[in-house]
């Protein structure tokens, strides 16, 4: 048996168990008797005989039907507390049965590591010839005895743990292995000891190429053959592994493979960044997906279809995440397993024509050819997917009113069944009559705050927004530009890793800059921090044979051999409590007087051990400041062990409660056996350091979803569109979107957004809702897509645009008096600098109705150009109301008397706080519909419900912006 290595997953490779490693998963042992086929799991069959195995792990395959000679063989590995059969839900198998290749899923075992995380850091497993790699090894020399296996065609992947395995065997086995794709991993021998491990999660190792291609080329030392390729994926957002192993280990295999680092092929596929490096004689290598705003995990896309297959690509689950994106289907295509149709297709864009001037409704249209069949063609609008049409003609109504004036890059991608695609070349066109986006971001950074101490590696965190979007952050040190966080489909906070240790002692000023689409800039306030690598001020090594610091009470421990630190000489204390039919209680403590914010981190081994039912072992750590304060604990209650076999490192614990106090901090073993002598508690401390934070306290991003309407269901008329949303700390709002367009924000549970669906096109939309924490980190669903239907039952749809050279505004004093004409050239609604309110006006033909139409229902959409202050919240929850005039209020023109002139039907409708693009109102009222006139124009006034007290308004677009939306019978 091997020695067990304690755990715990946290969504990642793996962390050491602070707490909840009261129950250990049993050691599953074969037996020798058994067959050399065993059980089978799902549709995997285990194979129990495979060599020597000497990394003792278990060995699971998937053979799918009618398999031709010499197939392909892929190696697919877990990540930490999954298994086999769970990691097959990224969809290999059901791929493998269209494309006709093997799967083999090598399964760890808690008793190698109790949580199931291949050992990716321990030096005995990732050598070549030892350990769990020579047994990876032999499962894919059992595969190529018992199958036709073309030895030329042998790749391996796998998620998390199992993707710094999949580096381990792509450096160690080059000659077995093709390709290589690595799911949220770090690079090959980045840690060698737990220790190094954590370091390599978060917040990365940062080396030279060539110190990380040599760490490579010696796994195998003499090796003169070709490398695997590698394709590497990595969620922005992942926390628990940081994306910044992407890079590491972009710069590991290129300089593997002798070649640059500039990417020869620089492109979005399904919305994602993807670079791919090349050779000379321009094969791929090595390439890169950046999955925009993934957390930690595989993507899948459980829409995607197989080609020839009904069944999607994978089954979201634990680290098995929905992203539109079918990972387990590109890499594939990356290894070249599909064979049947390497032709691309073509497509180009024939509408608009390149250079031209647009405004209102344009249809986007392109012309896809393929030699076998194009299987959709998507859409793109400055890089943003937009759109897509899965049948001939292929096109996109493009409503050009929601984007900002100026110029904007179309763009259309062609696929085919087998997963080929092709780009056509950019079409730029001018939009007029859009929003005139003057209004910059706004940015702040979070962390750290200002006249915070900091030293070592520190996540300078920003939160920025802006009413169309944020296209990127930049951060500044001292007034220089350092590097920069990019926007993404489910951002959250923008983050840049600042090595403090570059820095001078003293102060220095963290600057955020944020952009938008349109260039409009703005830079946060500058914050002031003081870098002091002295700032540690509590450091204990034990590295002189006994406390570097006076004042420690060490007589119920003892100083121990066992050393954390690696200095000559260097010592940790121990605490042992082993109890004999009592309690016995074991204390190590020091004074220490904290600064401000101050963090803990220290590092620990526990060997925690009870006899029986009723027996309890603890370690516990306690800030005595007038009562006992836990701060971080290891519990074993009831019969059962807990080892820490390698140290724990515990990193930043929250020691602020207790700021710029004196406090006793204290290390404390207890045990309790009232029924025997054989139940003990012991504990290794060493490296305590008690300094200022390295990152901000919260960056879990909120849990959001879509409840209502369903993905799928058909809707029409005016639809609850729910959401539920969860955070640790709290949600501060969620956003509604409809198509890719904010439509309503909403700052209470139940989170819900009333959705007029007259206001759109009958046909397939996207739903979307973000959900914001305190923090400002942002979790996403955009996986909900419903069809309306609003010409069911005999009913019309109209659209009018409003009369853009009708429309305009007129500003009074709250009584009307001294009304005057507005002169800017958009209708403005709100209080303005010269202390007038102002009322906007459009105008609509609506002569087209039938005479004898019976109307059903009607609402007003409007488009935000611009403003100044937020009038919804003066007062707060104010809103837009819509006057209606059957006919004009006054002549066709905007007048003076306008402002206070009778309407036809007052308050028909309301429109509730919008910050960007378009907004529908309600429903109009039966006096609203009877206002509508069918033989002539309609006009609309809309003013604020309520007065605003404070200079806030709104600017709104004329023509196209405006439109009303009639159904009638």
């Amino acid at each position: 048996m091997r020695k067990l290595r304690l755990g715990r997953l946290v969504g990642g490779l793996l962390v050491l168990s602070v707490f909840g490693c009261e129950e250990m998963a049993p050691v599953e042992e074969v037996p020798a008797e058994a067959s050399e086929l065993g059980e089978s799991q799902g549709l995997l069959t285990q194979v129990t005989s495979f060599g020597t195995n000497p990394g003792n792990l278990r060995m699971w395959k998937h053979v799918p039907t009618s398999m031709p000679a010499n197939a392909p063989l892929i190696v697919a590995m877990h990540g930490c507390t999954q298994t086999a059969n769970g990691y097959s839900s990224t969809g290999w198998d059901a791929l493998a049965e269209q494309l006709k290749f093997y799967v083999v899923y090598p399964e760890q075992i808690s008793g190698n590591n109790q949580n199931a995380c291949f050992n990716w850091f321990e030096p005995g497993d990732i050598a070549r010839g030892q350990g769990e790699a020579l047994s990876i090894k032999q499962m894919v020399d059992k595969m190529k005895t018992d199958h036709s296996i073309d030895p030329n065609r042998v790749f391996v992947t796998g998620l998390s743990a199992g993707a710094a395995m999949t580096y381990v065997m792509a450096a160690t086995y080059p000659d077995v292995f093709s390709g290589a794709a690595i799911m949220a991993g770090v690079p090959y021998k980045c840690a060698t000891s737990m220790t190094d491990a954590f370091s390599c999660m978060s917040p990365g190792k940062d080396m030279s190429a060539t110190q990380w291609r040599d760490l490579v080329r010696n796994a195998y030392a003499g090796y003169t053959g070709p490398y695997p390729r590698i394709s590497i994926w990595h969620g922005t957002s992942d926390y628990t592994v940081k994306n910044t192993n992407l890079t590491e280990g972009l710069e590991q295999w290129t300089a593997v493979h002798g070649i640059d680092m500039t990417e020869d092929v620089n492109e979005t596929v399904a919305g994602y960044p993807h670079k791919v490096y090349k050779d000379t004689a321009g094969k791929a290598l090595v390439e890169t997906y950046a999955i925009t705003g993934m957390g930690h995990g595989t993507p899948i896309d459980p829409a995607f279809k197989f080609p020839g297959s009904s069944v999607g690509c994978g089954t979201a689950g634990a680290y098995v995440l929905d992203t539109d994106i079918c990972s387990t289907w590109h890499v594939a295509k990356f290894f070249g397993l599909d064979n049947s149709d390497s032709v691309a297709p073509t497509v180009s864009l024939t509408a608009p024509a390149n250079g031209a001037s647009v405004s209102g409704s344009v249809q986007v249209t392109a012309n896809a050819s393929d030699n076998v069949a194009v299987s959709k063609v998507e859409f793109f609008i400055d890089n943003t997917l937009v759109g897509t049409d899965s049948a001939s003609p292929y096109a996109y109504a493009w409503n050009s009113a929601t984007a900002t004036n100026g110029t904007h890059a179309l763009v259309a991608k062609a696929y085919d069944a087998a997963g080929n695609t092709a780009t056509s070349s950019t079409v730029s066109v001018t939009v007029s009559g859009g929003i005139s986006d003057t209004t910059p971001p706004t940015v702040s950074i979070t962390f750290p705050t200002g006249g915070a101490t900091v030293a070592g590696a520190v996540d300078v965190t920003a939160t920025a927004s802006d009413d169309i979007g944020v296209t990127k952050v930049e951060f500044l040190i001292d007034g220089t530009v350092v590097g920069q966080g990019v926007s993404a489909r489910q951002a959250g906070p923008f983050v840049y890793n600042w090595n403090t240790t570059a820095y001078s002692t003293g102060v220095h000023s963290l600057q955020a800059r944020a952009y938008d689409a349109a260039g409009n800039t703005a830079a946060s306030g500058s914050v002031s921090v003081t870098v002091d690598q002295n700032s540690v001020r509590f450091t204990e090594r034990f590295s002189n044979n006994g406390p570097d610091n006076a004042g420690w009470a060490l007589t119920e421990w003892a100083l121990d051999a066992s050393d954390q630190t690696g200095a000559t000489g260097s010592k940790s204390i121990l605490g042992s409590a082993t109890p004999a039919f009592n309690t016995v209680t074991r204390t190590a403590s020091v004074a220490v007087t904290l600064t401000a914010n101050p963090r803990l981190s220290y590092s620990r081994k526990v060997d925690l051990s009870a006899a029986n039912t009723s027996a309890s072992a603890a370690f516990r750590v306690i800030v005595n400041n007038g009562t006992d304060n836990v701060v971080d604990s290891v519990v074993k209650s009831g019969f059962g062990t807990v080892t820490e076999a390698n140290w724990t490192q515990r990193t930043d614990i929250d020691l602020s409660a207790y700021a710029n106090r004196s406090v006793v901090l204290k290390f404390v073993v207890t045990a309790t056996d009232t029924g025997s002598n054989l139940t003990r508690a012991k504990a290794w401390v060493d490296s305590i350091t008690i300094g200022p934070p390295s990152s901000s306290s919260d960056t879990t991003p909120p849990t959001v979803n879509v409840s209502a309407p369903a993905n799928g269901a058909t809707v029409s008329g005016t639809v609850d569109v729910t959401a539920s949303a969860s955070d640790a700390v709290g949600v501060k709002k969620v956003e509604f979107y409809v198509d890719g367009a904010l439509a309503d924000t909403d700052t209470t549970s139940p989170f819900v957004f009333t959705w007029n669906t007259a206001g759109v096109a009958n046909g397939s939309h996207s739903l979307m809702a973000k959900a914001y924490d305190a923090a400002n980190n942002i979790g996403s669903d955009n996986d909900t897509a419903v069809t309306v239907s609003n010409s069911s039952g005999g009913t019309t749809l109209a659209s009018f645009n409003s009369i853009a050279a009708e429309d305009g505004y007129v500003k009074a004093n709250a009584d009307g008096s001294a009304p005057a004409v507005g002169t800017f050239t958009t209708p403005a609604v709100g209080l303005g600098s010269d202390s007038k309110h102002n009322r906007a006006f459009f105008s609509f033909d609506t002569s087209a109705l039938p005479d004898t139409a019976t109307l059903v229902r009607a609402s007003l959409k409007v488009t935000l150009s611009s403003g100044s202050g937020d009038p919804w919240a003066d007062p707060v929850g104010n809103t837009l109301v819509i006057d209606l005039k059957n006919g004009t209020f006054g002549a066709a023109t905007t007048e003076t008397t306008d402002f206070t002139a009778a309407a036809t039907a007052s308050a028909v409708g309301e429109l509730i706080k919008f910050t960007t693009g378009g907004q529908t109102s309600t429903d109009f009222n039966a006096a609203g519909l009877a206002a509508l006139n069918k033989t002539g124009k309609t006009q609309a006034r809309l003013r604020f419900a309520q007065n605003n007290t404070g200079m806030r308004y709104l600017f709104l677009t004329e023509g196209t912006g405006a439109v009303l939306t009639v159904e009638y019978k």
